[in-house]
Formats: structure tokens, C-alpha cells, sequence
């Protein structure tokens, strides 16, 4: 024990050293570690001290390491069976790939010598070494280690069908759908739900629709973006599957015929998933969706989002403004909480009081005080955000601005000394002052409270291991009506489809953004309650690269295809594209 406590001991001091951690945080890790033991880096990762990225970046760069995030990377096969699985998950770590001579790891600890010398005399090659989180690895490897999901699925299927026509001969039963509980004769039900739960977990789905239709249940799961068809469920179980995910999310059973809302957590291998679930009553049986939401799901840095380096430079810009209202903005599921939570971990929650209020809280945050709406209780946004501002916050996050009262208390909070970011659903940056002084704000209040609006959506990334070149780059612009970017090389790319990419061409997804940064020529227009087009105009003259400029930026450099932005963005004819061929360079 005594051999361990002083790299234990080291690492909280260079923690400190290096600003991630201060005094007193490393104090109460090791008066908690003494309490319970254990590893120092875990305890620092459960009090919400650090989170786990940061922790292994910071380890990362101490090894001249690299920090990577498994989900995005292409992992060789080859190279994943060269070690046994039982060795990975002792030494925390994930083979990558397997080339020139060189197996390429993923660790925990890259510092781990032991580790290393063990892969090196096991594979008899030399070993690279990049860093990941802890968890990332161990979620992967469980992932790998567990049977195909459509395999076990329809072997639950089979198993069910089966247990209905034995009991069918032995005589009728009470219909699940009809009970509260399951008994001990359903658990084939509660494995086939979970089953599917996990296996759109694992493949990193953000919701799923159970459908019912005149003859079966289409189960469809969204990925990036697009909803794809998973399995077919007889009708003969639609009831009992329907029922048995009602009462995970401690729904009603009974009331079938209006629309329910609830909530769950499960467990998929090491991970808490929370699920928002929704049911529907329609002709055919009720309609359930689960949004899957990961609270353990990494938050992302501002450098990570893709951003174009002036867009970044300028919000960082907006990040350490005293006071003001920024707002995010586009459709659901364009990932602005993402945004919010990486521009609010660019802030320093040591120095600053910085409060939530989320509906729902789909990641939780170190130094952050989080609040989950909750408006059958009285708990709406906008009596949370009056309750806040006698809480001394210096930054309010407001999850979504939903009514006249959220928006005027908000921008009178901006007026009175707070930073205050908030959502709203527009279909670009310009089109935020409208929808706010439609809401109510009055359009004079605006000029002094409102200093930034970032619009973004999402983008497909074509997938990195079926990745290839378009021969003819310049005919695809001519037949999609694009005009072509001038002033540098036009490649193209797409991916040809792949296991990795189950076939589709594309894996993950990426954002595309546009800032909006007011200035002093806003104020009349503001007043004078001009259209979105003239703020458009204004943002333009200052600079503003619009989401279609960013994307185009993005399809030269092979991260998405002209295709899937024009799919985003739906751009027009009119589309704008720089005349200058500078400003689409990184």
C-alpha cells in the first residue's frame, strides 16, 4: 500500500501545478481517499473534481502522448485480436492499428511501463502509445466482449413466440398489456426491451421509435440525423413490449388512448443511461419513442467542435464579456447543448458562480449547479431563473427560452451584471431578434443585452475508414447548381461503405456554425423592428461567414460530402460563396 500512496500523492501535485486542480480540491480527494482508498485519478473523476477527459489529456501530454476519443476513430480488427481481451481490460487498453511495424494503443495510463513492456513482448512489436479515458475504454471493450445484438434479439423473439404457443396449448393467460407488473413468466419481455435498449446504445443511436403497423411492430433507430430500420417485432408482442417500456418509464399502463410522457434509467455494461420516453395512441396501437440521453457522454472543448479558427476566436471573445445574452440557436437535435456545455467548461467555475437550469440535465458538469425543470411541480424556466438571480450567479445557463417572461427576465438579468446563455429554435443567427421581440422583449433593451448569436446544425462526417476520393469534383458542383469556391484546389470525398460505417458511407457528425456579433449599426435596426434580412446584411459587412460557407469549408477538406450540406442547409440557388477563396482556409 505504502508503494502506491506517493504516485498517488505526485500525481494530485502536479494536478495543482498545472491549474487543473487547486489546493483545497486535492485536500478533500485525499482526506476521501484515506477514508474509503482506492485510486486517486478515480476519486477525482467521482467527486466531479476533474472530469475524465481532462484528467487523461493532462496525462496525455505529460507522456507525449496523444489524447483521442475511441468513438471517432476506425479501430483495425486485425490489430484488436492481436491482444487478448482479458489482458486489455487488466492493463486498460485498446489495440488501434497495425501498421509499418507498429501497434498503435489507446491506454488509460500511458505512463504504465508495465503495460507496455508486457504488449511489446506478447505482439513482438514496437508500441505507440495514445491516451483515452478510462471509462471509453472499458466501454468499448464490453461492448466487443458481448454477442451480436440482433442475434440475441431475435433469439428473445423466438424464445417469446415459443412461450406463447406452449401456453396457449395449456390454456388462455391475463393479457400483459392489462397488468401493472411483470411476473416471472415475462422476463423474456424485460430482456427483449432491454436488449434493443442497449444494442441502440451501443451503436450510438439517439432515439428510438417503436411503430406500430397493421401486422407488426417497426422498431427504427436515429443515427446521425436519420432515422434507419433496426427490427421487426410480431404483433403478437407489441402489447407486452409496449407495456413493459410504459412501465420503465412509470407510465400508466392502463391509459392507452391519450399521449404519456416519462422517464427511466437503465444500465447498458458500465454506463447510466437516462431515457426520455413518449408514447402516442394511433390507429394501430400506441406509438413509444426513447431519446437516449448519456450522462457520462464526454463534453466536448471548443477546439474540438470544428469550428473555423476566427469563428472560435471571436466566441472566446464573447466567453469573456462581463455580462450579456448569448444565444444558440437551430433545430432539435442540432447540437446546441453540446456548444453551451463547451463554451460553459471554457469558463473558469473557480472564479465564477455559474448555475443551469436544463429540461432535462443531459450531462453533468463539474463546478456547475445544475436544476432540472420540472413544470408539474410549478418549477418552469422562467420561476427558476427568477429564483436564481437571488442565488449571486454570475453565469445562467437557460436551457431553452420557451415564453414572453424567460426571455424578459433573461435579457433584464444580461442588463443587471450576469452572462447568460439559452436556445432558441431559428433557422439562423438573424432570425434571433425577431423571435425575441416577437416573444415580448422590447427591441430598445436588445442593443445593450445581446452580444452574440451562434446558428449552427449538424453534418454527417464521412466515414474515416471507407474514405475515397471523387474523381470528377468539378462535375458535382456543375449537376448540384454550387458555384465552385475560387482561389483553391477542389477535392471531393465520400465514403464507399464499410462495417464500420454499417454500410453507409458516413460515421459521427460535425458542426457547422455562423456568429453573429452585434454591433453599434444593429441599434436602429433593432428599434425600428427591422426584418432578419437586414441584420443578415449587417453581420455580413462585419465579417460573418454563414453555415453554408462553413460547410463548404468542410467538404474540401473531405469532412462531409456537398450532398449532405446541401441535405442540412437546404441552400438555394442564391447560396453565397466567398469570393475570396482565403476566408474557406483553416
Amino acid at each position: 500500500m505504502a508503494a502506491t500512496a506517493k504516485p498517488q500523492i505526485t500525481l494530485g501535485t502536479r494536478c495543482v501545478a498545472a491549474g487543473i486542480l487547486s489546493d483545497s480540491q486535492l485536500e478533500l480527494a485525499v482526506r476521501e481517499q484515506s477514508r474509503r482508498g482506492g485510486r486517486l485519478d478515480h476519486i477525482l473523476v467521482e467527486l466531479n473534481l476533474v472530469s475524465g477527459e481532462r484528467l487523461s489529456d493532462f496525462l496525455a501530454r505529460e507522456a507525449g502522448s496523444k489524447f483521442v476519443e475511441l468513438g471517432k476513430l476506425a479501430i483495425d480488427k486485425a490489430a484488436l485480436e492481436s491482444v487478448p481481451i482479458d489482458l486489455a481490460r487488466r492493463f486498460r487498453v485498446v489495440p488501434i492499428s497495425r501498421l509499418n511495424g507498429t501497434l498503435t494503443v489507446a491506454m488509460a495510463d500511458p505512463l504504465n511501463v508495465v503495460a507496455i513492456d508486457m504488449l511489446h513482448q506478447l505482439t513482438g512489436l514496437p508500441i505507440d502509445v495514445f491516451t483515452a479515458t478510462e471509462r471509453d475504454i472499458l466501454n468499448f471493450l464490453d461492448e466487443i466482449a458481448s454477442p451480436d445484438d440482433t442475434t440475441t434479439i431475435r433469439e428473445s423473439i423466438d424464445q417469446i413466440i415459443q412461450q406463447e404457443a406452449d401456453e396457449a396449448r395449456e390454456g388462455p393467460v391475463p393479457d400483459t398489456a392489462a397488468t401493472a407488473e411483470f411476473s416471472e413468466s415475462d422476463a423474456p419481455i424485460i430482456r427483449l426491451v432491454s436488449q434493443i435498449i442497449a444494442r441502440a446504445v451501443n451503436i450510438g443511436a439517439s432515439d428510438i421509435h417503436f411503430e406500430p403497423e397493421e401486422k407488426l411492430m417497426r422498431i427504427r433507430v436515429r443515427l446521425d440525423g436519420l432515422l434507419h430500420p433496426d427490427v421487426l417485432i410480431p404483433k403478437s408482442l407489441q402489447s407486452a413490449v409496449t407495456a413493459r417500456l410504459k412501465i420503465l418509464a412509470e407510465m400508466d399502463v392502463a391509459e392507452s388512448r391519450l399521449p404519456q410522457d416519462g422517464r427511466a434509467t437503465v444500465f447498458v455494461g458500465r454506463r447510466q443511461i437516462n431515457l426520455r420516453v413518449s408514447s402516442h395512441p394511433t390507429s394501430y396501437g400506441e406509438s413509444v419513442v426513447i431519446r437516449i440521453l448519456d450522462p457520462s457522454s464526454q463534453i466536448l472543448k471548443l477546439a474540438s467542435l470544428g469550428m473555423a479558427p476566427p469563428v472560435e476566436h471571436q466566441l472566446r471573445n464573447v466567453l469573456d464579456a462581463p455580462h450579456g445574452v448569448v444565444i444558440v440557436t437551430g433545430p432539435t437535435g442540432s447540437g446546441k447543448t453540446t456548444t453551451l456545455y463547451a463554451a460553459l467548461s471554457e469558463i473558469s467555475t473557480s472564479e465564477y458562480s455559474v448555475f443551469t437550469l436544463e429540461d432535462p440535465i443531459e450531462f453533468r458538469l463539474a463546478g456547475l449547479r445544475q436544476t432540472q425543470i420540472k413544470e408539474e411541480i410549478g418549477l418552469t424556466f422562467s420561476n427558476g431563473l427568477r429564483a436564481l438571480l437571488r442565488q449571486d450567479p454570475d453565469v445562467i445557463l437557460v436551457g431553452e427560452t420557451r415564453d414572453t417572461e424567460t426571455a424578459q427576465l433573461m435579457v433584464r438579468a444580461a442588463l443587471t451584471g450576469h452572462l447568460v446563455f439559452t436556445t432558441l429554435h431559428t433557422n439562423d443567427a438573424a432570425g434571433a431578434i425577431p423571435r425575441l421581440i416577437d416573444m415580448g422583449v422590447e427591441p430598445y433593451l436588445l442593443p445593450e443585452s445581446l452580444i452574440a448569436v451562434l446558428a449552427q446544425r449538424l453534418v454527417r462526417r464521412v466515414c474515416a475508414r471507407c474514405k475515397a476520393p471523387v474523381t470528377d469534383p468539378e462535375r458535382v458542383f456543375a449537376e448540384l447548381d454550387v458555384p465552385l469556391p475560387p482561389g483553391q484546389p477542389i477535392n471531393l470525398w465520400r465514403g464507399t461503405g464499410c462495417d464500420a460505417c454499417q454500410h453507409d458511407g458516413f460515421r459521427g457528425r460535425q458542426g457547422l456554425f455562423e456568429l453573429m456579433r452585434l454591433n453599434d449599426t444593429f441599434h436602429t435596426p433593432i428599434v425600428r423592428r427591422s426584418g432578419a434580412p437586414e441584420y443578415q446584411r449587417l453581420a455580413r459587412e462585419a465579417g460573418m461567414q454563414t453555415m453554408f460557407e462553413d460547410g463548404v469549408r468542410h467538404v474540401l477538406r473531405g469532412t462531409t460530402t456537398l450532398e449532405e450540406l446541401l441535405r442540412v442547409t437546404r441552400a438555394s440557388e442564391s447560396a453565397v460563396v466567398p469570393a475570396n477563396g482565403d476566408d474557406l482556409k483553416t
